[in-house]
């Protein structure tokens, strides 16, 4: 398992040209007004907080290179400084940038939908191909988002796609962090959060990466989270449209970008397959009494293939430990 990211034991503060800090793939958006402003405020009052760099590779074009921190540099190279504050830091370094920015500031959906795209990530290579240690609930979660994302892309729904994710996450970040339901919540990365973050980054950022940022500043939809879902509810080719319309006109509501394009918002797609079997058997075991759901139980199992029996019995020791701690 890969080492926790982790800051040099003796924090020894550096004092570094900005020309010799390598900027690679970001996950975060870079803001020329922030990057202006702080760049203002560490030549008036100082730097404040020190960025946090890796060293580079032998073979890569500077000796540094940044991984928090990028608003303070681009600032600092506005205003020609010498030298920047900053912090040689080891581990994982996507894990250290996500980190920062999430506890740093509130963010933007965009944004902050690239730090949990991110985190996830990390988790997820922390526990690739592991099984020990995991609760037999976890690894039936896992096994779940595995057989749903080797499929075709369009034959699974993305609300199945968005929810077996989400669920497969949520038991990363306990693995790998110790993350109860209530410490995810309280940090903002609950089921639900993560699950709009990861499908939002699904369906806007990872399929248009040369539109998003300008799209994240669009100044009337681009920090509107339900215009955003919505714009993620079109296909892909009228999703491209109407981002594209936006980014073209910074004064333009969604409603008058989808006007134009002739476009209505599509409604819910009825329920197909193995979805609107799984409906109905749940909508009529509800109908059922306490009694006759018990008398029900035998025949059930015995409907059931011996391979779900073990997911069956992960999901009712939960659903036990649950009821317990609340």
């Amino acid at each position: 398992m890969a080492s926790a990211p982790k800051v040099d034991p003796v924090a020894v503060v550096l004092q570094i040209s900005p020309n010799d800090i390598l900027v690679g793939d970001r996950i975060g958006i870079i803001w020329p007004d922030k990057a202006a402003a702080l760049g203002k405020l560490m030549v008036a009052n100082g730097q404040r907080t020190p960025i946090n760099v890796r060293r580079s590779g032998p073979n890569a074009a500077k000796p540094w290179t940044l991984v928090s921190g990028w608003h303070r540099l681009e600032g600092a190279k506005l205003e020609q400084l010498r030298a920047i504050d900053a912090i040689e830091v080891y581990g994982e370094y996507r894990e250290i940038e996500a980190e920062e920015n999430l506890h740093r500031r509130s963010l933007a959906p965009i944004e902050r939908a690239c730090f949990v795209r991110a985190i996830a990530d990390a988790a997820e290579a922390r526990l690739a191909g592991q099984h020990e240690g995991l609760s037999q609930q976890q690894i039936a979660v896992r096994a779940r988002w595995d057989a749903l994302k080797a499929k075709a892309p369009g034959v699974e729904r993305d609300d199945n796609l968005n929810d077996a994710e989400a669920e497969h996450t949520a038991a990363n970040f306990a693995t790998v962090y110790g993350w109860q339901d209530a410490t995810a919540e309280a940090l903002g990365l609950s089921k639900r959060t993560v699950r709009d973050d990861l499908a939002l980054h699904r369906a806007i950022i990872a399929p248009f990466p040369d539109l998003y940022e300008a799209l994240a500043r669009h100044p009337i939809v681009g920090e509107n989270a339900s215009a955003l879902r919505e714009i993620a509810s079109f296909g892909l080719e009228s999703r491209r449209d109407l981002i594209e319309a936006l980014i073209d006109a910074p004064d333009m509501t969604l409603a008058q970008a989808k006007e134009g394009l002739g476009l209505s918002t599509p409604s819910a797609p009825a329920a197909t397959g193995a979805t609107k079997y799984m409906n109905n058997a749940a909508s009529n075991i509800a109908r059922l009494s306490a009694s006759q759901q018990r008398d029900f139980v035998p025949a059930l199992l015995q409907a059931l293939k011996p391979s779900v029996l073990d997911t069956i019995v992960a999901e009712i020791a939960a659903m036990k430990a649950k009821g317990g701690a609340e």
